[in-house]
């Protein structure tokens, strides 16, 4: 896959006039964490004032982890998200509860050198995988895992890449070798605080990837 076709999630996003900024730029995904626990964690209260403002064609993605299925259902049944993103230790299958539910299904896989992509078997029917450092936190940890890993892996459903991705990494992204690679996730590494992006870090990536 050549780096045009490549898709681009900014992730993280809490503060309204934030997004409003960087929906300018039209990302195909945005993020959002419903995890009480994260530096970037947004409530009912917050979400319930951003989903009014134009997404146009950009997916919101629902994040959570270790979350009851009755609580995923009753979000997307308000529109908080389009796509929901399992972060945590979810099982298979939960997967299999969402997608009977109709919902499109991204399960979140941490990765260290010692990754075993025979798991990845157990998720078959989720939609898309996504590859993020293994570290203290679930996410948004800043911190790169060994791609190798994933090449070597030969991965056969398509994937988000993710693990301080950030501006200085566009040139190395076009040598990264696997056909299945659909879309880089970006969160810290664009920051200047947890939840508030750098609109023109943001820009640069997604100007990069048109």
């Amino acid at each position: 896959m050549n780096k045009q076709e490549l898709k681009i999630k900014i992730c993280g996003m809490r503060n309204k006039e934030n997004i409003q900024e960087i929906l300018e730029f039209e990302p195909d995904f945005l993020g959002f964490i419903f995890y009480e626990k994260s530096s970037r964690y947004v409530s009912e209260a917050q979400m319930k004032e951003i989903i009014k403002l134009n997404f146009g064609e950009t997916e919101r993605v629902g994040v959570f982890v270790d979350e009851t299925v009755e609580k995923i259902l009753n979000y997307a049944d308000k529109g908080f998200f389009d796509v929901v993103q399992l972060h945590g230790e979810e099982t298979p299958e939960m997967v299999t509860a969402l997608k009977e539910e109709g919902l499109e299904v991204i399960k979140v896989f941490s990765v260290d050198n010692g990754f075993d992509s025979k798991i990845l078997n157990k998720y078959s029917e989720a939609d898309y995988y996504l590859f993020d450092t293994k570290g203290k936190l679930p996410g948004g940890n800043g911190v790169k895992f060994n791609w190798d890993v994933l090449e070597k892996s030969k991965i056969k459903k398509p994937f988000f890449l993710s693990g301080g991705l950030g501006v200085e990494d566009l040139q190395i992204m076009s040598g990264f070798k696997s056909n299945n690679l659909y879309a880089l996730d970006f969160n810290s590494k664009l920051e200047t605080e947890p939840g508030l992006k750098d609109v023109e870090k943001v820009r640069t990536v997604i100007m990069n990837y048109e």
